[in-house]
């Protein structure tokens, strides 16, 4: 670890000065849901704060502004605890509501199961336990939150599948981001825009006691009691993700903010931080082939996702660029498997694949609003639709043929439970949902792999302190967010994302702000 007083862990290896350019009792690095969070806490225990955001105003908020629903996935013990939450929403709209708790074991088996047992159990703890309470604090503070809608309504009423999110800040990433700059601004924190943050200064105690920014006038020192690194994944470099997540992933799409390149775990590790978590793993989804590869969506939020996200897999089959079908679409909802779906298509012949459907599966398939202003490619028989698709016909046709055989006689399908109705000898299975693809016309959907933030961060303990090496804090040094390892690994529930995001920087400026 760097001894010398107010000397900059940049790897950058130029010279800095050692004058403060200014100072706070806390500094927080990234302005998304988490820092925010850790931006306001540290200042309701007292502290000055002062916020660094890498990106211009205009595009402030990291991947949390990017969100296209911003659920939060927390425990509650039915429509009366998220009445709380919720206090705009009608009676009348409640009415039309059926909603079952969704209990802290519920929650906690959830994360076990879509990291396969790996999450930490206590972060994982952590998470859950703190879900609710943060969620109102969020309320408190400013924060709106509404209904998120299912598709499905059963004899009239909306039906949320089990741990299916009910909640969801109101008009999403956007205006939550806006939302909390305006408390931030409220609360008498300063931001400072096109301030990236190149490095963290330790003193001859070995504690964190500023952070090196880029300013208009050069690197600069902001002298600080504490920082909490709240500034994302590496998911928007491409040499990162090439040297941690794996061959071909320079390649993929960046869902979320360009500015996440991984600054805040090389500033971290540069001063003896102990990398954590899933490296090689990552939250990335199917997203349709036309997306930009840089901030993968069109900017507005009103229409990208009408542009992006190809979640329907379940109510079809998906093939590769030799016909092939390559996972089991009915392993779970799709909320469940949409965080590991993009790299398994990247994996693919030219990390590209084709979702199809027939025209029983179709109707369910527009039922939402995630494939609305798709471009589809349409024909009323498979060898046809293959030809467009440049597939070859021979191996499509036998795909679907031996899916068709494997499926249950019957059609009872029901897309709000996991209906158990599996294929019957067939590799790879499709565990829930299975139809037979057998009525004209036939509609493909061409995707891509696009991620959206990674896996692997800093060890922290359940006080959001950085560890070093030899699992020692390292003194006024915090993480939140996506900077935070051990949570999340192979997958994770819908909408835990953020919720990890508001519990870890709650917490980490809540330590900051009071120097524990």
């Amino acid at each position: 670890m760097v001894q010398n007083t107010r000397r900059s862990s940049s790897l950058s290896g130029e010279r800095r000065s050692t004058v403060p350019w200014r100072s706070a009792d806390v500094v927080v690095v990234g302005m998304g849901n988490a820092a925010c969070a850790a931006a306001y806490a540290a200042r309701q225990a007292g502290a000055s704060v002062l916020v660094l955001e890498k990106a211009p105003e205009q595009k402030k908020g990291g991947n949390s502004w990017f969100s296209a629903s911003a659920q939060f996935r927390h425990v509650h013990n039915g429509l009366e605890d998220e009445r709380r939450l919720i206090p705009r929403v009608s009676r009348f709209e409640l009415a039309r509501t059926s909603l079952v708790p969704y209990t802290a074991d519920d929650f906690y088996n959830d994360l076990m199961r879509a990291s396969r047992g790996r999450a930490d159990p206590q972060l994982a703890e952590l998470l859950v336990t703190e879900s609710y309470d943060a969620l109102r604090w969020m309320a408190e503070a400013g924060i709106a939150f509404t209904i998120l809608y299912p598709s499905f309504q059963v004899r009239g009423q909306y039906r949320w599948s089990h741990g299916q999110n009910f909640i969801h800040a109101r008009e999403c990433g956007k205006e939550m981001i806006a939302t909390w700059y305006e408390i931030l601004q409220r609360a008498g924190v300063e931001v400072l825009f096109d301030a990236p943050a190149v490095g963290l200064s330790v003193d001859a105690t070995g504690r964190v006691s500023g952070v090196m920014a880029e300013t208009p006038g050069g690197v600069r020192e902001i002298r600080a009691g504490a920082a909490v690194l709240a500034c994302g994944g590496f998911e928007a470099s491409p040499a990162l993700r090439a040297q941690w997540l794996g061959p071909g992933w320079d390649l993929a799409k960046v869902r979320g903010t360009k500015y996440n390149t991984g600054d805040g775990l090389r500033m971290a590790l540069a001063i003896g931080a102990q990398p954590w978590g899933h490296f090689s793993g990552a939250h990335a989804v199917s997203v349709d082939l036309s997306v930009h590869d840089e901030e993968a969506t069109f900017f507005e939020p009103e229409i990208r996702r009408y542009h992006t996200h190809r979640f329907a897999w379940n109510q079809g089959i998906m093939v590769n660029a030799l016909g092939q079908r390559f996972l089991d679409e009915g392993e779970d909802f799709h909320d469940a498997m949409a965080p590991r779906t993009g790299g398994m298509v990247l994996r693919q012949p030219g990390g590209i694949a084709h979702q199809i459907f027939d025209a029983r599966g179709m109707p369910f398939v527009r039922s939402g609003d995630m494939y609305a202003g798709a471009v589809p490619t349409s024909a009323d028989s498979l060898r046809e639709l293959a030809e467009r698709l440049d597939v070859n016909a021979g191996a499509l046709l036998a795909t679907v043929e031996a899916f068709n055989r494997a499926c249950p006689p019957g059609d009872g399908v029901d897309y709000t439970v996991r209906d158990g109705r599996a294929t019957c000898g067939l590799q790879p299975p499709k565990s829930n949902w299975a139809r037979p693809i057998d009525t004209p016309p036939f509609t493909a959907f061409g995707v891509a792999c696009a991620v959206t933030f990674t896996y692997g961060g800093l060890k922290v303990n359940t006080r959001m302190q950085v560890l070093d090496t030899r699992d020692r804090p390292i003194k006024g040094l915090y993480a939140a967010g996506e900077m935070t390892g051990g949570f999340f690994y192979h997958g994770y529930p819908s909408g835990s994302g953020l919720m990890r995001g508001t519990v870890t920087g709650r917490i980490a400026g809540r330590e900051a702000g009071g120097r524990g």
